[in-house]
């Protein structure tokens, strides 16, 4: 619930108009006019495929109590009150940026990396509301449009902000700092995701995420150890530096797996245990980095315990349900070489002489990097899987590569006919996992089946 409504008038008054006299209160803001609940404000953006104009009607019809438009705008108003503006987008990020910018405005965390910063932002914000009342951006709310919308519907009350931060082309992060400049920023990791439009590779994306450390309220940068590998992207970085690994003691916080738990040193000294619900090291690389972030927040090592035992994953992470002696694998929110290693490497032994059978779909979009990034998995699935179906044409360099070992291996572009093959192909003690980019949509395929179980994050 939004505890902070503003009048239309006060809204206006922000974007530079002058008073409305008997404004009506504005309890949200949306930009999806399906969304739309009374009270909202409605942001009609102009879109690839439909311009937010076209949806007046609906966003009054549901309640909408005005909207923000394209000046010079022709069409009919359905009888909404409106504020003409030169750019709606532009309009929705000011607005935000204002709200983050007055005297009382919440304390923000940044969240990025090219794996795991949802995951990341979700552990993260649990573990701040050991001290803090906390607000984050949901789901992945995370790009130019999504993540001042997710501001503008906070509370109100928050004291910290927990935010994710995407980028898919160059200066994304810049444009997100802009908006919403964090005092501690985490990058998570860097990998060849949205490599389409960053033809330098690794070291460009790199640079992309490092964006989020030019925010002038930095107080913290902290990233995974490894990254500082990439030339300029830390030396610059104004501010305490923190770096996080699972592979080297030197890191400010390193985190080992034991029998009795994952043992955290920080700064070189033992400093706590935890007993945790999950074991596969690309999901304690995210609680690491959480866990120093929360303590650049200054919280206990007791305060971070006690909130152990909430940690959830987002959904389509790794999530694992069993039916029927099967072992399902549901990874299906998104897929680039990192995320897809990190799966494969996680894959449990099957039971009983049963088979590990990969659904790998289309890695999207990486550009010229493409080949050659499929091509690579399939290579690295050789030893990962017994069985490989493949969603997509674009992927037919990882079926290529996964065919060298004559394992079999199958490629569909026909969703419905994959479901079946794979329907036909499961049987008991089977460990199946399910993956690939969010465009592909691999998620229908445990709908097709039948499944609508989900599990634990172990």
């Amino acid at each position: 619930m939004n505890l902070k409504q503003d009048s239309l008038s006060q809204i206006a008054d922000r974007l530079g108009f002058p008073p409305i006299p008997g404004a009506p209160l504005v309890r949200g803001y949306r930009i999806d006019s399906r969304q739309v609940l009374p009270g909202d404000l409605f942001f009609a953006l102009p879109g690839a495929k439909a311009d937010g104009h076209q949806f007046l009607e609906e966003a009054r019809a549901r309640g909408g109590v005005a909207a923000v438009i394209k000046k010079g705008y022709q069409g009919p108003r359905f009888g909404i009150p409106v504020l003409e503006v030169e750019d709606v987008e532009k309009s929705l990020q000011d607005l935000a940026r204002l709200q983050l910018s007055q005297e009382k405005a919440p304390r923000i965390i940044g969240v990025t990396g090219s794996v795991g910063k949802t995951t990341t932002k979700e552990f993260l914000a649990t573990l701040l509301q050991a001290r803090y009342r906390v607000g984050k951006t949901p789901e992945n709310h995370n790009t130019k449009l999504t993540l001042p919308l997710a501001i503008l519907n906070l509370r109100g009350d928050e004291e910290v902000l927990v935010l994710e931060m995407g980028m898919s082309e160059p200066g994304d992060l810049r444009r997100l700092v802009h908006i919403a400049p964090p005092e501690v920023a985490v990058l998570t990791k860097v990998a060849l995701a949205h490599a389409a439009h960053f033809p330098g590779g690794l070291e460009e994306i790199a640079r992309g995420k490092a964006e989020i450390f030019l925010s002038p309220k930095l107080r913290t940068a902290i990233f995974f150890e490894r990254f500082s590998e990439y030339p300029g992207c830390v030396e610059g970085v104004l501010g305490e530096k923190v770096s996080f690994t699972l592979d080297c003691e030197q890191a400010d916080y390193f985190l080992s797996p034991g029998e009795e738990g994952v043992f955290i040193d920080e700064r070189g000294v033992r400093a706590s245990r935890f007993a945790l619900a999950f074991k596969l090291p690309h999901l304690l690389h995210n609680f690491l980095a959480a866990v120093s972030a929360a303590r650049q927040m200054h919280m206990e090592w007791d305060e971070i315990h006690s909130q152990i035992p909430y940690l959830e994953l987002p959904k389509m992470r790794f999530e694992q349900f069993e039916k029927e002696g099967v072992l399902w694998i549901n990874d299906a929110y998104n897929a680039n070489p990192e995320s897809m290693r990190a799966a494969l490497s996680s894959l449990v032994e099957p039971r009983g002489g049963g088979k590990r059978i990969g659904v790998l779909g289309v890695m999207s979009p990486l550009g010229t990097f493409s080949e050659s990034a499929h091509r690579e998995i399939g290579c690295f699935a050789q030893k990962h899987l017994d069985h490989l179906l493949v969603f997509g044409e674009e992927a037919w360099p990882l079926l290529d590569s996964f065919q060298e070992v004559k394992k079999p291996a199958e490629l569909f572009t026909d969703l419905e006919l994959l479901a079946k093959r794979l329907q036909s192909l499961v049987s008991l003690g089977d460990v199946v996992l399910i993956k690939g980019s969010r465009v592909m949509k691999m998620e229908q395929i445990f709908e097709r089946l039948g499944l609508k179980g989900s599990g634990c994050c172990s």
